[in-house]
């Protein structure tokens, strides 16, 4: 186990410490993701994808975009990957009459394939978003587009208890792992390798015995 320097000029509120571990280490029991996906998850969020903007009590506040997410969880799950907003538009509009906030409530639900079978991982999280009032009426001006943007917001939430954009909104805990050793593919060329020299040398063996 080893711990990586930061880069100079890093300030500290951006340094993320970082670990080199094996992948026995990471996941003490058998995991349902593989080391590639255990990897990414470990991953820390590419600069370029992350935005500041004001926050309300002073000072920025950073943040990644549901399109960064998105991508993420097309890498992590192969594409095999729903989102599901199960907050009905009438529900959350009657919420955000009251409140000028929209609520809604979603489930993202990942597929992954062991031996042929799959398995349904789901994480469930709540988003909001400030609804903007008309003036003359007090209505909300455009309510699709609060329930877009509370869904964007669920579905980031969602993510990060899987673990993306962690490093985000969870700076103070994150720290970035570098998982080393074998990969299950590795490992299964390995093993395959090591089967066809057992059955050439049954081969040879058998072919030295009919010579004599």
């Amino acid at each position: 186990m080893r711990k990586v320097r930061c880069k100079m000029g890093q300030s500290k509120k951006d340094q993320i410490a970082k670990m080199k571990l094996d992948i026995n280490q990471v996941s003490r029991t058998k995991s349902i993701y593989n080391q590639n996906q255990i990897q990414k998850i470990f991953n820390s969020t590419p600069q370029k994808y992350k935005y500041d903007r004001p926050a309300k009590g002073g000072g920025n506040w950073t943040y990644i975009k549901a399109s960064y997410v998105r991508k993420v969880l097309d890498a992590l799950f192969g594409f095999n990957w729903d989102f599901e907003v199960e907050t009905t538009l009438a529900e959350a509009y009657e919420i955000a009459k009251a409140t000028k906030v929209c609520v809604v409530k979603g489930t993202i639900t990942g597929k992954v394939s062991i031996d042929g079978e799959w398995i349904h991982v789901k994480k469930t999280q709540f988003g909001r978003s400030e609804v903007k009032i008309k003036r003359d009426s007090g209505e909300p001006l455009d309510f699709g587009n609060d329930m877009k943007a509370a869904a964007s917001d669920c579905l980031k939430k969602c993510a990060s208890l899987m673990g993306i954009g962690a490093d985000v909104y969870e700076s103070g805990e994150f720290m970035e792992i570098e998982i080393i050793g074998a990969t299950d593919a590795d490992a299964k060329t390995k093993a395959t390798k090591k089967k066809l020299k057992e059955a050439e040398a049954v081969l040879e063996t058998e072919g030295e015995v009919v010579s004599d």
